[in-house]
C-alpha cells in the first residue's frame, strides 16, 4: 500500500458488475486510505434518479476505473458507463479511463489496446500503481494524454515512464523511454510521438510560421551532444519549449501589422495564434 496520500483528493468513479461488488468495495476502502474519494453506486440516496446520479458522477469525476470481469461483460449498464468514460478520455485527450482486470475475460475491441492493471499480479500493486499514476498526473499540472499501449516486454530493454509537458498549450503525454536514452534519441522520440510540425502556412504557403523545439529537464536544456546519456528518472517531467518564427515570401517576418499577399508586411498576432492552434490541434483538447 502506498505511504503517500494525494494532497488534493481526486474523485474516482468505480464501475463494476454486481457480482464484483466485494472487489469494488475493497478498492474503494484502499483508495480512501490513500487520499482518494471513490464514488460507488451505493452512495445513491433512496428515491434518487440513479441514471442522473451516474451521469453527474461521471461528469464530475477526475478519473474512472473499470473493474473488468466475466460478469462485467454481460452488464449493459457497465458497458454504457465505460463507453461514456472512453468518449471523455478520447475527446478530452487526457487520461481518464483506467482498467483493472479481475480475471482473464477478453476485453472489448475498443479497450483491448489500452494499458491495464491485473489484479492477479497483486491487489496492493493495483492500488499502488493507480495512486502513483494519479499523483504524477496531478503534479504535472496540465491534462495528461492517455499512455500508449505497452508492447510485449520480451526482448525489449528496460524503460522509464516520463511526462513530456507544454504549459502554454496545456497538455502533457506519457512516454516510455529506454533507460539508456540519449539527448538525440529523446528529441526524435518526442517529435515522432507528438507529431510535432516544422511549420504551418496560409495563402498557399506564402506566409506562415516555422517551429523550433527545445527540451528542458530540471530547468536545464538537454545537452547539445546528441549522444549524451540523460539518465532519466521514472516519472520525471520534461518540458517542451516551442519557439515560432513568422515568415513571408521574402523571408522571416516580425509580428505586428497585417500581412496582405503581394505586399511587404508582418503577421498579426491573431493570425499567429490561428496558425498555432491549427498546427497543434491534435494535441490540444
Amino acid at each position: 500500500m502506498p505511504d503517500d496520500t494525494l494532497t488534493d483528493a481526486p474523485k474516482v468513479f468505480l464501475s463494476f458488475a454486481g457480482a464484483d461488488r466485494g472487489a469494488a468495495e475493497r478498492l474503494a476502502m484502499d483508495l480512501r486510505q490513500c487520499g482518494v474519494d471513490p464514488l460507488l453506486d451505493q452512495q445513491i440516496q433512496p428515491g434518487s434518479d440513479w441514471i442522473l446520479w451516474i451521469n453527474d458522477a461521471l461528469t464530475h469525476s477526475d478519473y474512472y476505473v473499470l473493474l473488468w470481469s466475466q460478469a462485467a461483460r454481460d452488464r449493459c449498464w457497465v458497458k454504457a458507463e465505460w463507453t461514456a468514460a472512453l468518449h471523455r478520455d478520447l475527446s478530452g485527450r487526457r487520461s481518464f479511463l483506467f482498467l483493472v482486470r479481475l480475471d482473464d475475460s477478453p476485453l472489448p475491441q475498443l479497450l483491448a489496446p489500452r494499458q491495464y492493471l491485473d489484479a492477479a499480479n497483486g491487489w496492493e500493486n493495483v492500488v499502488r500503481d493507480l495512486v502513483t499514476t494519479w499523483q504524477r498526473d496531478m503534479a504535472v499540472g496540465v491534462p495528461v494524454m492517455p499512455a500508449p499501449p505497452i508492447a510485449s516486454e520480451a526482448g525489449n530493454p528496460p524503460s522509464k515512464m516520463i511526462y513530456v509537458r507544454n504549459r502554454v498549450l496545456s497538455f502533457a503525454i506519457v512516454l516510455a523511454v529506454p533507460e539508456t536514452t540519449t539527448a538525440g534519441e529523446l528529441v526524435r522520440l518526442v517529435r515522432t510521438r507528438l507529431a510535432l510540425p516544422d511549420e504551418e502556412t496560409k495563402f498557399n504557403g506564402l506566409v506562415g510560421i516555422r517551429f523550433q523545439y527545445r527540451l528542458i529537464i530540471a530547468g536545464k536544456p538537454t545537452p547539445d551532444d546528441p549522444a549524451a546519456a540523460l539518465h532519466l528518472q521514472d516519472g520525471c517531467t520534461v518540458d517542451l519549449e516551442v519557439s515560432v518564427e513568422p515568415f513571408g515570401p521574402t523571408g522571416p517576418l516580425a509580428e505586428g501589422t497585417t500581412y496582405r499577399p503581394g505586399t511587404p508586411g508582418t503577421i498579426p498576432p491573431a493570425t499567429t495564434r490561428s496558425l498555432i492552434r491549427t498546427a497543434f490541434r491534435h494535441l490540444v483538447p
